[in-house]
Order: structure tokens, then sequence, then C-alpha cells
């Protein structure tokens, strides 16, 4: 009996999308959801415009750095859609960026253990460098009180340096959790039901442009 074809599913949109961003969380996310779409990575100086931004609020921090990201590349990208996204991980007005070290990720995550915590993602759409739509959402995350064992273990399996928070919540990190209110989709750095609302709503995307290939 001859085995059953593995077929794809994909939305070409109808003009080109541009990701504006190296995160591979946001990336799987799109290709989870069936967009086609390229990446171009951005040079923005995030410490440079967090430290301008000081004192605003975190849901229009991300908004203005998620748009930065989209302008740069929308510029050099005319009649394209340019999605920029930025998240931020905050306890008490501090706010952890991806550690960049194991040890930096222990940390982190030691003193998050047994409080709760706000991701903070904010996602914009650009065309011919002006942004048509920006968005902001925010989650409140109760982490369990970890020992230290649990938490060099985890940090040892998932190595999640790259990772705001210092987990990866589509995985293994989900279970460091007691309770989580939002979704996970922001947890992982993007509003993803919004923007792809925003892209059928703007006449960018729709069920009808659906292609069906083979791998």
């Amino acid at each position: 009996m001859d085995s059953e074809k593995v077929l794809f599913a994909s939305i070409s949109p109808k003009i080109p999308i541009i990701l504006a961003s190296g995160s591979q969380s946001r990336k799987q996310m799109l290709e989870e959801a069936g967009i086609c779409f390229e990446i171009i990575k951005t040079d923005t100086n995030e410490d440079a415009l967090k430290k301008e931004m000081f004192g605003i609020p975190y849901e229009q921090q991300v908004i203005k750095l998620a748009s930065a990201k989209a302008a740069s590349v929308s510029i050099d990208n005319p009649n394209h859609i340019v999605i920029g996204g930025d998240q931020m991980c905050v306890l008490d007005n501090t706010l952890f960026d991806k550690p960049g070290t194991s040890e930096k990720a222990i940390e982190n995550l030691k003193y998050l253990s047994g409080k709760t915590h706000h991701q903070h993602s904010g996602v914009c759409i650009f065309k011919d460098n002006e942004s048509i739509w920006e968005y902001s959402e925010v989650v409140e995350l109760n982490m369990h009180s970890l020992s230290d064992q649990e938490i060099i273990n985890y940090v040892k399996i998932e190595n999640p340096i790259h990772a705001a928070g210092a987990y990866k919540f589509e995985s293994l990190g989900c279970n460091l959790f007691s309770s989580v209110d939002g979704y996970s989709y922001t947890i992982r750095g993007m509003p993803l039901l919004e923007l792809l609302k925003a892209l059928k709503e703007l006449n960018k995307i729709n069920l009808n442009l659906i292609q069906i290939s083979e791998p």
C-alpha cells in the first residue's frame, strides 16, 4: 500500500511580508500560522533606545522598539509589509533582558522563582516606512517556588540564554509556572492572534490565498 503524501498549506500574502527580527520564536509562530515571509534582521541599538525611553510605560516602550526595528527595514523595502516585534520581561520595574549566559539565566530564574512578573509584547506593521498598525499586550505569570537544582537542570536542558525572562514557554518552560493570565503567544514574544487579525483586516492575507505544496 502506498504511503500517503504529506502536503503543506501556506498563505501567500497579497504583497511580500518581511519579519524584521532575528527571534527564533517569532519566526516559528509565523511559520506555524502558515504565513509566507522572509526575514531581515535589524541592527537597531535597543540599549540606547531603552535609555531614551526610561520612565515611559512598558506597553509603550515595546511598541517604540518594535517600530524602530520595522522602520529600519521598511525604508529599504518599499511595497513590502514589514512586521516588527519586541518583548520585555518585568518584575517590580526591574527589566530582565535576554540573559546571554547560563550563569545569568540561573540568576534570573532564582530571582523570579516564587514571584509574579509580567511579559510585555509589542508588534507593529509598517509599509513604505510608515506605521499602519501597532499593538501591545501584557501577560501576568506566577512562577512556582523552584529549588536551585530544578533551575540548574532546566537551564542545562533548554539553554534559554536568548529568551526574555530566561525560559522558553513554548516547551519545558511552561512547567515553571503555577498560573498564567494571558496568551502563550504573547509570552513567546508576539501577540500573534491580533497580528493575524490586523493583516486580514488590512486585506493583506485571507484564506483564499492558501496554497498547497509538497515538501
